[in-house]
């Protein structure tokens, strides 16, 4: 094992008590867990960028989203196909509803919504213009379900926004 002795301004020795006194370990022991997890955030932002990660946080760590594997996500619109009329009418009611929501944590901007929702891997994102974007679909078979959603969140934005639906894709403007 190597020695090292490190000056800490406040912040960093106030974090240093915090976690101290939260777990029963040595001061050297919570550096080196610290050293581990950036380690292991360094590793991650090789692959996907801080932005992604800070959401999926944001969205898993109330317990009410999931992680489904696109393959799953496929099969269960393979499943669904049209759909009844109440599933449809639901899933508007979900956008609506998951708006306040977001609208409340600071998503106000219609490129800030989309934005943050290509990080659940629905779609890829392309902005066309600034008041013009495409969402390239993850899987062709989820368009109605995001369309519907989508509609349903931007019910009562602030702006007008219009959804077209075409293959593989589903175009925003904004009116």
């Amino acid at each position: 094992m190597n020695r090292l002795s490190v000056s800490l301004d406040d912040d960093s020795f106030a974090i240093l008590k915090k976690y101290h006194t939260k777990y029963p370990t040595s001061q050297a022991e919570i550096i080196r867990k610290a050293l581990r997890t950036f380690d292991a955030i360094e590793n991650a932002t090789e692959r996907i960028s801080v932005d992604y990660i800070t959401t999926y946080i944001d969205l898993l760590a109330d317990s009410e989203h999931l992680i489904v594997d696109i393959a799953q996500w496929k099969l269960m619109f393979l499943e669904i196909t049209d759909g009844s009329k109440k599933f449809w009418e639901n899933v508007y009611k979900l956008g609506a509803l998951q708006q306040k929501k977001y609208y409340d944590k600071g998503l106000r901007e219609v490129k800030e919504a989309l934005t943050y929702f290509e990080k659940t891997n629905w779609y890829r994102l392309k902005e066309d213009s600034k008041n013009s974007y495409t969402l390239i679909m993850t899987v062709a078979e989820s368009s109605r379900f995001i369309k519907t959603f989508f509609e349903g969140f931007f019910s009562k934005f602030p702006q007008k926004i219009q959804l077209s639906e075409e293959v593989m894709k589903i175009r925003v403007n904004i009116l």
